[in-house]
Formats: structure tokens, C-alpha cells, sequence
């Protein structure tokens, strides 16, 4: 075969294996070279879209795991029954880190207890556990106080955090820091809150007003650590809320592995 011909061959090959990379069901969410970074499917809210992220290291080690809300998401919210919606993430994603997909809730009013939550602010369930087993979570009564209120070991919970009383729906016992800001006479604005169910950590919740994530966020914290874990795993050291060019993203970072 001549070289003329050589060359033609690959540049051919090229162009499909090209083609074949750019038709991943997962698009990485920023050009990156040897740095994976896996978008999962966008949904609507709004006047725009959230979707999921996850950012891997060169040598394919989870860093960060986000939500990204687009330009309009935060508009024509509903004012009645709270949003909530199911955000996966990328199938490149499942079993790299504990966590399955996000739960997304909005309360336009907000939610119990007065004068601390009432106010219009997301909920943003980072969850453990299968979307089908979390909403098969039945509301709370005496007949599944029992599934509530089993707590998990001693220190899967991390200190000082404690239950709320009762439960939700779908989501599960929730644990408050009694040092939090909105705890002690502050505004909320926003807080980190955990869950549980049966005995399990089930979600990281960063948990935020309306009113911040419209106001050009750049905030990093660093997020609670239990002092056991169930099972190794990359968990988060930190949490960031930041407007990104027209985007704002929620995010756990620098994720590192815990055993």
C-alpha cells in the first residue's frame, strides 16, 4: 500500500474513533485532557435545566461531585407544592463513590420549624441509597416510627449532629449541627444537614435559600466527617455553593477515601 494511502487509512480511523468518543452517553462537562468529568442527564426546572457532575482525578480517582443549575433554573419556580425532582448521575459514576443520585426538593414556603426554615430554599439530597428504595420511605406514623428512629452506630453520625424528631417522606430522618448559624439567632441562609433510615447514613444535604443562590455565591466550607464509616468510600472534606459564568453549582469536594 502506497503512504499517500497509509495516511488517508489514519486519518480515517481517526475521524470514527473521534466520532465514537463524542457519542458517550456521559460528555465530560469540560475539556480536561486525562481528567474524566461525566455529566449526567439534565432536567428540567424553571426556565432552564440541573443536572449532575463528577470530576475525576488523572488517575480516575473521584474529586468532586456537584449539581449545576443553568441559567434560568432559579426562575418561574413553583409557589405551591414543593418541586422535587430525581437528578442521576452518569452511568461512568455508579459504585466510584457512595452516592447514587440527587434528590432535589424546592419549598417555595419553606418548612417546619417557624421562623428558621420558612423561607423559599432548595433541599439538595445527595443520597446513599437506590432512588427506589429511598422513595419507597413511607411518611412517618407509629406503625414506621421504628424504621425513623433506628439510628445508625455510634459515630456514622457525625458530632455534635443530632435526629430531628420524626421523619419525611421519601427522604428520611434528619440530622441538624446545633452550632449552625440559623440554630443560634442567625439568618439562614444556608446549612448542611445529614439523613438516616434504618439504622443507615442515607444523604448529605446541603440545604439553601433562594435568596443565596441568587445572589452570586462564592462560599467553601468544610463539611461534617463522620468518625466511623459503614463501608470505605470517597466522602467529601469540603462543600462549595458558586456561581460559575451563568451556572451556579452545589458541590461536595475534595473527596477523599474513608475507611
Amino acid at each position: 500500500m502506497k503512504t499517500n494511502q497509509l495516511v488517508r487509512l489514519a486519518a480515517g480511523c481517526f475521524a470514527l474513533l473521534s466520532f465514537a468518543i463524542s457519542c458517550k452517553s456521559t460528555d465530560p462537562v469540560a475539556p480536561n485532557p486525562g481528567v474524566p468529568n461525566y455529566k449526567g442527564t439534565e432536567q428540567t426546572l424553571g426556565n432552564g435545566k440541573v443536572y449532575t457532575w463528577a470530576k475525576f482525578s488523572a488517575d480516575n480517582k473521584p474529586t468532586s461531585i456537584g449539581i449545576t443549575f443553568t441559567k434560568g433554573a432559579l426562575e418561574n419556580l413553583a409557589h405551591g407544592s414543593p418541586t422535587e425532582i430525581v437528578v442521576p448521575f452518569a452511568a461512568d459514576v455508579f459504585g466510584k463513590t457512595p452516592f447514587d443520585h440527587v434528590f432535589l426538593s424546592f419549598s417555595h414556603s419553606g418548612h417546619e420549624p417557624p421562623g428558621i426554615y420558612d423561607v423559599a430554599h432548595f433541599d439538595l439530597h445527595f443520597m446513599t441509597q437506590p432512588s427506589a428504595e429511598r422513595a419507597a420511605i413511607p411518611p412517618y406514623s407509629p406503625a414506621t416510627a421504628a424504621k425513623f428512629d433506628n439510628v445508625p452506630p455510634l459515630g456514622i453520625m457525625p458530632i455534635p449532629y443530632f435526629k430531628l424528631p420524626a421523619g419525611v417522606p421519601g427522604m428520611g430522618a434528619h440530622w441538624a449541627n446545633p452550632t449552625s448559624p440559623e440554630l443560634n439567632g442567625a439568618k439562614f441562609t444556608e446549612t448542611f444537614i445529614m439523613g438516616s433510615y434504618n439504622g443507615k447514613l442515607t444523604f448529605y444535604e446541603p440545604m439553601i435559600t433562594l435568596e443565596l443562590l441568587n445572589s452570586k455565591p462564592n462560599i467553601t466550607k468544610a463539611a461534617p466527617i463522620p468518625a466511623k464509616f459503614a463501608k470505605p468510600g470517597y466522602l467529601p472534606t469540603k462543600y462549595s455553593i458558586k456561581q460559575v459564568g451563568d451556572n451556579i453549582e452545589v458541590s461536595l469536594d475534595e473527596l477523599i477515601m474513608m475507611q
